[in-house]
């Protein structure tokens, strides 16, 4: 026991040294507004090494979405693996229980292919992906409610240029429930498509259309759509337009959502500073 007690102590300081220091903190900061007044406020705190990789965020998005609950029951994840073919994030109590997981497997292509969450030791949710050679997701299968098998939930096709064509949505019993068509249109610069949609087996209506330039994507809107992101509630308006700003590298930078009065209703951005 004394020997271990001793390489113990030996060991320690190498362990900390081996966990990276954050050198940058993200800021997400998300507002939904309503005739010109803030209703809903959410900032979201992550901390990130030297290569932009997660390692901690002070108050991640299921408290982002819970404002009520008692601060004990809040809680914050930790990145416990973070290589080329597995991630693992954890949720971490206010007593230092893990109370969930979040699992991504990668292949050697660094193609997401499996993706699971675990809440108190369970596994709630699964999915598994199949790419292409290209590296575009062409077949997406869901894990069945309290049942290890999974079944075939969205298949896609793309143009040659990478960019999606189709999309069919299948139930659990295996039946198309929903079929999305895109039109892709390429000029000068921009990169315009539109989708319609056509829902168990109803007459197809157009849902959007996008414009992309740059880094800059303008979205018009044909149907009202209500959901969460961010920890507010994203009201897309039939009429309405967002104008969405990406990094070079693809990630979100700005995301302004506009009613069909061009009124701004939702203001989402994402900085980084060294700490």
């Amino acid at each position: 026991m004394k020997y271990k007690i001793m390489l113990l102590v030996l060991l320690a300081p190498l362990l900390s040294m081996c966990q990276p220091k954050a050198l940058y903190k993200q800021i997400i900061a998300a507002y939904e507004f309503e005739k010109g007044d803030t209703i809903n406020e959410k900032i979201l705190v992550t901390y990130l090494d030297s290569l932009k990789n997660v390692i901690t965020t002070e108050n991640n998005f299921g408290n982002a979405t819970a404002s009520s609950r008692a601060e004990s029951d809040m809680t914050y994840s930790i990145i416990q693996v973070n290589t080329d073919r597995l991630y693992i994030s954890a949720d971490i109590d206010a007593k230092g229980d893990t109370v969930g997981k979040l699992i991504y497997i990668y292949d050697e292509k660094k193609n997401r292919i499996e993706n699971y969450q675990t809440s108190k030791g369970d596994t709630i949710n699964g999915q598994k992906s199949v790419y292409n050679e290209s590296g575009k997701c062409i077949k997406l299968y869901n894990k069945q409610m309290e049942r290890s098998d999974y079944y075939l939930s969205m298949e896609w096709r793309y143009d040659t240029s990478g960019n999606t064509l189709e999309c069919k949505t299948y139930n659990e019993s295996g039946q198309l429930i929903r079929l999305d068509e895109y039109e892709n249109i390429y000029r000068d610069g921009e990169f315009i498509t539109t989708r319609s949609s056509c829902i168990n087996g109803g007459k197809s209506a157009k849902q959007f259309k996008q414009v992309k330039k740059g880094n800059i994507t303008t979205t018009y809107y044909y149907k009202n759509i209500i959901g969460y992101n961010y920890g507010i509630k994203m009201r897309l308006i039939n009429g309405g337009f967002s104008i969405k700003e990406e990094t070079e590298d693809g990630r979100l930078k700005e995301w302004k959502i506009y009613d069909h009065r061009k009124r701004l209703i939702a203001h989402v951005s994402i900085t980084e500073e060294q700490i």
